[in-house]
Parts: C-alpha cells; sequence; structure tokens
C-alpha cells in the first residue's frame, strides 16, 4: 500500500462516511441510529487521531522524514471529533 493511500485516503474516507451519515436524512436511518454510528466513528477517528498525532511526534524526535505525513493523518482523523465537540457547543 503507497503512503498516500495509507496516510490520505483512509482517513479521509473514515471522515467523508462521517459526513455522509450526519447529512443523511432522518427517515433512512432514525435519529438514534445516525447518532450512534457517528459517534462510533468520531470516537474511532478520534483515538487514531490521536496515535497517529503520538507516531508523528516520536518520528519528529527520532529524525524520521514521514513524520510530516502522520501529522496530516491526525488532522484529517480529528475533523468528526472536532465536529462533534463544536455542535454540541
Amino acid at each position: 500500500m503507497k503512503k498516500t493511500t495509507k496516510h490520505l485516503m483512509i482517513p479521509a474516507a473514515a471522515t467523508a462516511i462521517f459526513f455522509i451519515n450526519a447529512f443523511l436524512p432522518v427517515e433512512i436511518l432514525g435519529c438514534l441510529i445516525r447518532g450512534l454510528i457517528a459517534a462510533v466513528i468520531a470516537i474511532t477517528t478520534g483515538v487514531l487521531g490521536i496515535g497517529a498525532a503520538v507516531r508523528a511526534v516520536i518520528g519528529r524526535v527520532r529524525g524520521d522524514e514521514n513524520s510530516a505525513i502522520w501529522i496530516v493523518s491526525a488532522i484529517i482523523f480529528a475533523i468528526p471529533a472536532v465536529y462533534i465537540v463544536l455542535t454540541e457547543i
């Protein structure tokens, strides 16, 4: 698997699935199911984002040239969790 696929497309796909679920009409899945799916995706991508950020920091300390792409992955993974937090305020 290429670096681009692993670090950009997979996080972008998870974020896209979150927003597709968020903007579905209530009549398709129902309010409870949509909310649970959104919460699971947001929690999962949030945890993966934290893991990617830790990996980026460790790589930056060790001088790894791939640490920048891990940072981008962490930012993309964090988008659904940030969206959930900001819409609940």
